[in-house]
C-alpha cells in the first residue's frame, strides 16, 4: 500500500469515529426547542457556510483521488502529516468527554436550553469553547494530513469565525447568568487554558 492511500484510508476511518460521536448528539439536541435562542451575524453565518462547502467538497475530491485543476499539490514532509493524524485522534476522546459533559445542555445553534446552568467540570474547568478548540484542531490537522493547499485554506478559513461566535455565546450566557458567567470567565481561557503566573 502506498502512502497516499494509507493516509486516505486513516483520515476516512478518523472522520468516521468522529462523525461516529457527533451525529448522535446534534440529532437528540435536534428535536428540543429551546428556552432562548441567539443568531449569528450574517458576515459569520456566511463565512462559516463557505468554509464548511469549500472544505468537504475539496475533502470529498482528495479522497476520491480527484484532482483540483490549477491548485498546486505541495509536498509536506511525512512528520508534518503524521503530527496532523495524531492530533486529529487525540481531538476524538475530547470531543466524546466534552459532549458527555454538556449532556442535555448540548445545542447545536447558540441557545439556553431549559434547565441551562454553568457547566464548569470536566473540559469546562479550565476552557468556554472546548468544541471549538476541537473542531479548530481536528479541521486543521487533517487539512495537512492531505498536504493539499485547498483543503488547507478552507480549513483556516472555516477556523476564522469562531472568535465571533464564542464573543456571541459568552454575551448570551453573560445576559442569562451574570455575575456567575463573569466569574467562570475570569478563571477560564475561551479556547486554551489559562497560563497562570
Amino acid at each position: 500500500m502506498d502512502d497516499e492511500t494509507l493516509f486516505r484510508i486513516l483520515f476516512i476511518v478518523i472522520y468516521i469515529v468522529f462523525a461516529g460521536i457527533r451525529i448522535p448528539y446534534r440529532a437528540k439536541s435536534a428535536g428540543r426547542e429551546p428556552e432562548k435562542k441567539v443568531r449569528n451575524s450574517k458576515w459569520v453565518e456566511l463565512l462559516m457556510t463557505i468554509g464548511i462547502l469549500g472544505y468537504f467538497t475539496t475533502l470529498i475530491l482528495w479522497v476520491l483521488f480527484i484532482p483540483i485543476p490549477l491548485v498546486p499539490q505541495i509536498l509536506l514532509p511525512f512528520w508534518v502529516r503524521w503530527t496532523g493524524i495524531i492530533l486529529a485522534v487525540v481531538m476524538v476522546p475530547y470531543l466524546l468527554w466534552i459532549h458527555r459533559t454538556l449532556g442535555k445542555q448540548y445545542a447545536a445553534e447558540l441557545a439556553i436550553q431549559s434547565g441551562h446552568s454553568v457547566i464548569s467540570v470536566g473540559p469546562y474547568s479550565r476552557v468556554r469553547h472546548p468544541m471549538y478548540t476541537v473542531f479548530i484542531v481536528f479541521s486543521i490537522a487533517l487539512a495537512f494530513t492531505t498536504s493539499d493547499l485547498l483543503i488547507i485554506f478552507f480549513a483556516f478559513l472555516l477556523s476564522i469565525p469562531f472568535p465571533w461566535v464564542a464573543r456571541q455565546e459568552e454575551q448570551m450566557l453573560i445576559e442569562q447568568f451574570g455575575d456567575e458567567y463573569l466569574q467562570y470567565m475570569e478563571r477560564t481561557g475561551r479556547f486554551f487554558p489559562k497560563l497562570r503566573r
